[in-house]
């Protein structure tokens, strides 16, 4: 699909439904307001969906009140934004189901074009980048709160414009946000200067088990159901947390795992060497280059063994 061929269905509706992944992102959320803003401004009937709790840490993002949970509800369009697979999209995947056109918008190199429609640019650092060139195709003018939602999902997704996914275009499209009224030293201080005092606690625990592998090559960190329960926190607090393995001197992967009732959530980051995506693959999961997930059932030992056993294939590989 073309890029044009998404701008015509979304012109010709008036019902559009948008919605991303669970456990969203900075990416996720600032799309997702931003084109609600948008197709607010256009004088659409749109709804936001997304089947999971939003981190307290973008309650500053504009229109986020405006999320809510899935429902079924009948819509000309459903858009949805930075989900790789179906799965991902919790319940709300039951869209997928209507007579609407569903619309994938997204920039995963793992994504399954699981959509009537699919655009998916591997190039893009984030999913709002995308969105940014839609809203110019559209032609609606940016204001403050489009602007600040997309900036918060560029600025998240290339962690500060340091990833290697960052491009010259990136910086324009940052620029030309900012340039529209975005509030970049806000969404700065909010993203990477400001935690509350519980997620400290929590990020306490995931350093205490900070654990060096590979003559020092892969950084290793787990966070416990009862780390959670004696911090007073949840699944949204972990965002950002696998960096600090990921940031220690000699490290090319940082694995950091997550206990749940019955599985065990994975997250996986790399410098400059390491696909991570394809260890992520390996167990049904995937993302980016540099930075992917995926979950393994069965108790926090057994994913440990596992995911470190394919990462060292991958080293010697």
């Amino acid at each position: 699909m073309i890029l044009i061929d998404a701008i015509n269905h979304i012109k010709e509706a008036q019902k559009i439904i948008l919605t991303t992944h669970i456990a969203p992102d900075g990416d996720a959320l600032g799309t997702v307001t931003g084109m609600y803003k948008v197709f607010k401004k256009m004088g659409k009937e749109v709804d936001a969906f997304v089947d999971d709790e939003i981190p307290d840490m973008y309650s500053f993002v504009p229109n986020i009140d405006k999320i809510s949970k899935p429902f079924f509800k009948e819509a000309d369009v459903v858009l949805i934004f930075d989900c790789a697979d179906e799965e991902r999209l919790g319940r709300a995947k039951e869209l997928l189901k209507s007579k609407a056109a569903t619309i994938n918008i997204d920039h995963h190199i793992s994504n399954t074009l699981y959509a009537k429609m699919n655009y998916v640019d591997t190039n893009a650092a984030a999913t709002a980048e995308i969105a940014y060139q839609i809203v110019k195709l559209l032609g609606v003018d940016f204001d403050e709160e489009i602007s600040t939602s997309f900036y918060t999902a560029i600025l998240t997704d290339t962690g500060g414009f340091m990833y290697e996914s960052t491009t010259s275009i990136t910086h324009q499209i940052a620029g030309d946000l900012i340039n529209n009224g975005a509030k970049f030293k806000e969404v700065g201080d909010k993203v990477f200067n400001s935690i509350k005092f519980n997620k400290a606690k929590l990020l306490g625990r995931a350093l205490d088990s900070l654990t060096l592998y590979g003559e020092g090559k892969i950084a290793y960190m787990e966070i416990l159901k009862r780390d959670f329960e004696e911090t007073n926190t949840d699944l949204t607090q972990i965002e950002n947390i696998i960096n600090y393995g990921r940031n220690v001197e000699g490290v090319e992967v940082a694995v950091l795992l997550i206990e749940k009732e019955d599985e065990v959530k994975i997250s996986l980051r790399s410098k400059e060497k390491v696909d991570v995506n394809k260890i992520a693959n390996i167990f049904g999961g995937g993302g980016h280059i540099r930075a992917s997930g995926c979950s393994i059932k069965g108790n926090i030992d057994e994913a440990k063994e596992k995911i470190l056993q394919a990462i060292f294939k991958e080293f010697e590989g």
